[in-house]
């Protein structure tokens, strides 16, 4: 039977198909009472064949009962990166309330650790069923993750992984893997002996998110695998400070000539981008992540030459409905790491890409 016609498939029909009792198909749908292990094995594949899926809706309302999720995520600005990220959460907020669901968000800054520290501190206060969580401070999300577990609270990870953790599911990108294709679109670009900058914004407490020292692993690793023989010089730049990054950035193009390209591991290539263009350096390619609006605008006047995207409204709608299906009907995800494409937007190709299909 067709993956649309699972609607159609009744209790009835299920029965009639495994050879059974209705009885026996309502004890295996609604996990209560005994069943043999013969008739399990023939439910179960009669399930699988129609896809049948029960009523999230009906059945939660059934209940009575009321669940909270956390959405652990980085405060944001409009057309910043965690922007996208919210309105995937904002729609999958919509539909979850059907399932008697209430969604409520989080937030920590970014770059500064201590900040997500103390957002971890109060979360031990508060009670929810469910956390969607973006996994920027991995050391630290790691022993919280312990702290669910033994409360017995899954947790969805979104933005990169961390496989030791018992997460129900994750939702993003391989980091690894997009630093490996950024070396690739940059390095295809530039003689092997030139230079490349990396541009890192300041954090305060670390040196970075998870997600970007996994994408520049990435990145040299393609490096070492292809011969690449020029030198790495970082720039560590601030979020709102134009006169520092300039004076930080035209030392080290002074002091190190052959660079022609550079890269930048989190969503800010903008500040990069916007030095490049003041000082007309035509000369540097850049690549680097996220298609918000600052960094479309540089794509598209020519001077990034490439940006990886990730789907982040995706992130937040799927590892919300992830949370509420496991919670609603203790359905898992059909994998436990769910990776999102890695798009490569062009100057010629921006103008058709959709960040927000999911």
């Amino acid at each position: 039977m067709a993956d649309n016609e699972n609607t159609t498939v009744r209790i009835v029909d299920i029965a009639r198909m495994a050879g059974v009792s209705v009885a026996t198909v309502d004890r295996v749908i609604h996990n209560r009472g005994k069943v043999s292990e013969e008739n399990l094995a023939r439910i179960n594949e009669v399930l699988r064949e129609v896809n049948y899926r029960p009523n999230l809706i009906a059945r939660s309302l059934a209940s009575g009962r009321q669940y909270t999720l956390a959405v652990v995520m980085p405060r944001f600005a409009q057309g910043e990166y965690w922007a996208d990220f919210d309105a995937g959460i904002v729609r999958a907020e919509a539909e979850a309330r059907r399932y008697n669901i209430l969604v409520r968000k989080f937030f920590f800054d970014q770059y500064d650790r201590a900040s997500f520290e103390k957002l971890l501190a109060e979360l031990r206060d508060e009670a929810f069923n469910g956390a969607v969580i973006a996994t920027l401070f991995a050391e630290m999300v790691t022993p919280f993750a312990r702290e669910l577990d033994k409360r017995g609270i899954p947790y969805v990870f979104v933005d990169s992984n961390i496989p030791e953790c018992n997460q129900l599911a994750y939702f993003g990108t391989s980091s690894f893997d997009a630093g490996v294709v950024a070396a690739r679109l940059l390095s295809d670009r530039l003689d092997p002996g030139s230079d490349i900058v990396v541009g890192n914004i300041i954090h305060r407490g670390d040196g970075g998110s998870n997600q970007c020292r996994s994408r520049e692993e990435g990145f040299r690793s393609y490096l070492r695998e292809k011969g690449f023989r020029g030198q790495l010089h970082y720039a560590a730049l601030r979020l709102d400070d134009e006169g520092y990054n300039r004076e930080v950035l035209d030392e080290l193009f002074l002091r190190h000539p052959a660079i022609a390209g550079a890269v930048t591991f989190n969503s800010t290539c903008y500040i990069l981008a916007g030095y490049l263009a003041a000082r007309r350096r035509t000369d540097v390619r850049l690549v680097a992540y996220d298609v918000i609006r600052r960094n479309g605008q540089m794509l598209g006047a020519g001077v990034v030459t490439a940006l990886i995207a990730q789907r982040p409204e995706a992130q937040g709608y799927r590892g919300v409905m992830a949370l509420c299906e496991w919670l609603v009907e203790r359905r898992r995800p059909e994998t436990t790491v769910n990776h999102m494409p890695i798009d490569i937007l062009l100057k010629e190709n921006i103008q058709y890409y959709k960040n927000n299909l999911i």
